[in-house]
C-alpha cells in the first residue's frame, strides 16, 4: 500500500510538471501567459467600468476587486473545463499505465493551482501599490483559497465523469461559464445592486 501512495505521488508529480510545461509550448513568453492573460482582460474591463461605464468608478479599491475576480473566476474556469475533459484527453494513458483515474483530474487542476498562486502574487503586489496593506485577514487568504479549491475540483470530478459518456457536457458548461461569470458579481460592485436583491447574489457558492 505504502509503494502504491507513494507511485501515485510521482505520477502525480509528473503529470503535474508535463502538464504545465505543454500547456505553454511553443509560445515565445511562455510561462508569463498565466500572468499576462488575467492582466489583460483586467485592463480591458478596468478601462471599460471606470471610465466608459462607470460602474465602479466610486468604490474603493474597485480595480483590486475586479483583478482578483477575475483571477479566481479563470481558475474556477480552467478547472473545471480542463478538468472536465482531462480523462477522456488521457485515455492512452489510462489504458497503459494502471493509475486512479481521479488523478488524471487532480493533475490538471493543480497546473490551474499554479496558475492561481502566479496570478495572486500580482494581485498582491498590485494591491500593495495602489494602498491596501498587508493585515490579518489576509491570513484567511490560503483557507478561502483551499475551500474554492476542493469546490471547483468537485465540480471537476462530476464533469470528467459525465464527459466520458456525454461529449455535450462541455458545450453546455461553457454557455454555464459564460452566464456564470456575470452572475457572481465579478464585473458589478454588489454596492449596486439594490438592497432587497444583494442576498440572493450571495447564495451564489462562487
Amino acid at each position: 500500500m505504502k509503494y502504491l501512495h507513494s507511485r501515485n505521488r510521482a505520477i502525480l508529480s509528473e503529470m503535474v510538471r508535463t502538464d504545465f510545461k505543454v500547456r505553454y509550448q511553443g509560445s515565445v513568453l511562455g510561462y508569463l501567459w498565466a500572468i499576462l492573460k488575467p492582466l489583460f482582460m483586467f485592463a480591458v474591463l478596468y478601462i471599460l467600468f471606470t471610465y466608459i461605464a462607470p460602474i465602479g468608478k466610486d468604490i474603493p479599491h474597485y480595480g483590486i476587486s475586479l483583478l482578483l475576480g477575475i483571477v479566481f473566476w479563470n481558475f474556477f474556469s480552467e478547472t473545471t473545463m480542463i478538468g472536465a475533459t482531462s480523462i477522456v484527453a488521457h485515455g492512452d494513458l489510462i489504458r497503459k499505465i494502471s493509475i486512479p483515474r481521479y488523478l488524471v483530474v487532480v493533475a490538471s487542476s493543480a497546473s490551474a493551482m499554479i496558475n492561481l498562486i502566479l496570478s495572486m502574487v500580482v494581485v498582491i503586489i498590485f494591491a500593495i501599490f495602489n494602498g491596501v496593506f498587508p493585515s490579518l485577514s489576509w491570513l484567511l487568504i490560503p483557507l478561502v483559497i483551499f475551500e474554492f479549491y476542493v469546490f471547483s475540483l468537485g465540480l471537476a470530478f462530476g464533469l470528467s465523469a459525465l464527459y466520458v459518456k456525454f461529449r455535450d457536457i462541455t458545450y453546455i458548461w461553457e454557455v454555464f461559464l459564460q452566464a456564470g461569470f456575470y452572475a457572481s458579481m465579478v464585473l458589478i460592485p454588489i454596492q449596486a445592486v439594490p438592497v432587497h436583491l444583494r442576498e440572493w447574489f450571495f447564495i451564489n457558492p462562487i
